[in-house]
This record gives structure tokens, sequence and C-alpha cells, in this order.
């Protein structure tokens, strides 16, 4: 075979007829041969083919068996399933969730609220759950939460003894697989006496994360990679993250967005004056839920200890739809606010949505400008609750002496008075 681009092509299809790399040659002659119609050798066995379907064996590795690996399904032979929910409308089984909020918001409160109410079988908040084992991994503030479990126990007359929830004695290393197999370990042991896991919480993400960098793609994706093995081993388990929000972006969890990728359900806790917000980010496979408004409840404990757990707060009925009824203060305050905020036009590209930013000091002034107060002391006072009532009913936020305003149809009615205004002066 003279002919080098016969040859080239005749290679080519001898590599696509899996000839081995060492018989590319040998595999090429013989397909020109027969392309040419020219008869083999006397001395010719059947080259590489015949080696091949004979099973002679060579320096390549044999090909795997093609029957198994990957496949594919009719679709007409899949059947769908309901959700089915762990705790009703909020989390479902065999799923990856986190949630996250600044320090301080509150974030282990409802994680012991969630995993009380799933080892007890005690609905959460009036949403039914399955029961189950619940293992804690706990990566700090260990006497606390003890604190908190019993508070929890108090306020819904329960007993604890007998209850499957297990605490850790100390954090995790997820990156570390020495670690992660104790841990493994460890909960199978205890599922052994107690029943199949329901819930694993990890908290924090931070504490149990492991000799690695958050911000990493990679070092993110190996932490996935070790929740999604400890769910694949304990059948229709949750795994809950709990986890701090961004340093910037307060709308997001801190650390690399591989993260979310693989999150099946997400929660964002927010804090203000006198109550958390807990909003649904991301649910992948259900309908969103709406959002749940609880207060801190004092509860007051053996050998004068005290601590709190989580009740649904009055304020939960305006956690719909339904339009927000504001105090005059609270109007006064976000009439300002919104007149500031379309005279800067200057709408912050923080966050997703971004949002009007405005300083304290201008809004005070422009608030005091408005009010009917006698003196300064009763303009301070009413400033102070209108603010507060805009934070608390999730219109605005604060980040130290700077207000953003977080609301969209809030947000929507500035950019209406923005437009007129640029009509207006043109």
């Amino acid at each position: 075979m003279n002919d080098p681009y016969r040859k080239s092509a005749a290679a080519s299809v001898a590599r696509d007829f899996g000839a081995p790399s060492n018989a590319i040659g040998e595999a090429a002659d013989d397909i020109s041969r027969a392309v040419e119609g020219t008869n083999a050798p006397s001395d010719y066995d059947g080259g590489w083919s015949h080696r091949l379907h004979s099973g002679t064996q060579t320096s390549e590795k044999p090909m795997p068996d093609k029957g198994k690996g990957f496949r594919f399904v009719a679709v007409s032979n899949l059947e769908y399933s309901l959700p089915d929910f762990l705790v009703e409308g909020l989390i479902e089984r065999d799923t990856l969730g986190l949630v996250f909020g600044d320090p301080g918001c509150g974030k282990s409160f409802l994680g012991v609220d969630l995993a009380l109410s799933v080892a007890t079988g005690h609905s959460f908040h009036e949403a039914p759950v399955k029961k189950g084992a619940v293992f804690y991994i706990a990566g700090e503030g260990h006497n606390g939460l003890v604190r908190r479990f019993h508070a929890w126990a108090v306020e819904r007359g329960q007993l604890l003894e007998g209850v499957p929830l297990f605490k850790s004695e100390c954090a995790a290393q997820f990156l570390d697989k020495s670690s992660a197999q104790s841990v493994e370990f460890a909960i199978s042991q205890l599922a052994a006496q107690h029943g199949s896991p329901a819930m694993v919480i990890v908290d924090t993400l931070a504490r149990n994360f492991g000799p690695g960098d958050e911000n990493s793609t990679q070092e993110m994706s190996a932490f996935v990679a070790a929740m999604d093995k400890l769910r694949a081993n304990l059948h229709g388990c949750v795994i809950l993250i709990i986890h701090h929000s961004g340093h910037h972006d307060k709308e997001r969890g801190r650390g690399s967005m591989a993260l979310k990728g693989a999150l099946d359900f997400e929660y964002r806790l927010t804090k203000s004056t006198q109550t958390m917000r807990l909003s649904n980010t991301k649910m992948k496979d259900a309908e969103p839920p709406r959002d749940l408004v609880f207060t801190l409840k004092d509860v007051p404990l053996a050998n004068g200890a005290k601590s709190a757990t989580l009740v649904i707060s009055e304020a939960y009925e305006e956690a719909g739809d339904k339009p927000q009824k504001l105090s005059r203060n609270a109007k006064l305050a976000k009439e300002t606010f919104s007149e500031l905020a379309a005279i800067s036009g200057a709408e912050s590209e923080s966050g997703p949505e971004g949002g009007f930013k405005i300083d304290l000091e201008a809004w005070r002034v422009a608030f005091y400008a408005k009010h009917t107060g006698d003196n300064t002391d009763s303009k301070r006072q009413a400033f102070k609750r209108g603010r507060d009532a805009l934070i608390d009913k999730n219109l605005i936020e604060a980040d130290n002496d700077v207000y953003c305003c977080i609301d969209p149809k809030m947000r929507l009615a500035i950019n209406l008075n923005c437009t007129r205004d640029k009509r207006d002066v043109t």
C-alpha cells in the first residue's frame, strides 16, 4: 500500500474498529488489502483481527464489556413519584440541603428545632414530620446546644430520655477521608440500635469542612462529594448543612457556588430587631414554601440556667403575599427613604437583584424634616420605630450605617419615581 492518503484512512478505520495501538500499522495493511482486493501473503495468520477475536493476549488492556456500564431507559418505562417529605412542605427525604445566615441570626436554634422535631415526631410548627433518628455534628457551642435541646423539651413538655437524637463530641473534618469514614462508622453503630437515620445536621460547614478553602471550587466539590457519599450510604436520609452567609453578598452562602449548584433545597435565615424569617431560596423538585417568621422565647431551666427556643411569630400571617400594614412612623420612614433613593437614582449592584442604598444620617435628616414632633427626642424615637418596622417587614436591611432596599415592590416604585424625575428634568 504505497498511497499515503489511503494508508492514513485505513489507519483511522483500524482505530475505530478497536485495533490496539501497537497493531495499527498491521491493521491498516489488512484493511487496505480488503479494499484493493489484494490477497494476503501465504504466511498471513489473520493479523491483528484474528488475534483479537481468538483471545490472543496483547499489551493493551481488554476492552470493557459493552453490555455493562452506561445505559439508557425508555421514558415509557419510567415511573414518577410524589415528593416524599421528612418535614411536610419544607424538606424532602433523601436530599442535600442548606440553611445559611449571618452569625448570631439563630441558625443553631433552627437546627435544634428541626432535629428534635424529627427525633420525637413532634410537628415542626404545625408541619407534620416523619419520625426517625437524627445525628447532630456540632462544630462549636456544645454547652449552648445542650441548653437549647433542654429548652425545646421544656417548652413542649417533651422528655428527652429515649429520644434518638445524638450530638457529636467534636467537629468532623470531611475533606479528610479518615475523618469522614469515622463519622459514617459512628452513625452506623448507633443506627444498628436506633434505626436508619432520618437526618444528619452538619453545624457549621466551616467547622466541619476540614483542611481546605471554601472559596475553592475543587475543594468545595470534594466536600459536596463527601456529603453525597454519606447520604448514599444512609438510605433516605436528609443531610442538612448550616452555613454562614457571604461576606459581601448576604443573599447567598459563603464560598464557592459549587455548593449551591449541588443542593436540593436551600433556606436563608435573616434576623431583625424582634423576629427571624426563614425564606426558601432553592427548592429543586417541589413547590417553594412560604416564609416562616419566628421569635425567640426565653425558657428557664433547672439550677438557674436559661436558654430560648423558636416559636411562630404573630407576624407570620404577614409573611405571605398580603399587603403589609405600616404604622404612621413606618410609612414616613418608607416615604423619606424612597424619596432619597429616587433623587440619588443610584441602584447598587450588590446582591443578585441590587438595591437602593441610603446613608443613615441623610435619611434621619429627611425624616426629621417631615415629622411633626415637638422636639428632637420625639423625632428620634419615631425615626427608630419606623426604621425598625421596615427592617422587621423585610423591606430594608442594614449594613452598619447604610440601609439598602431589598423589597422588589418597593424598588420598582422607586425606579418609577426615578424615571418620572428624569422626565421632569428633561
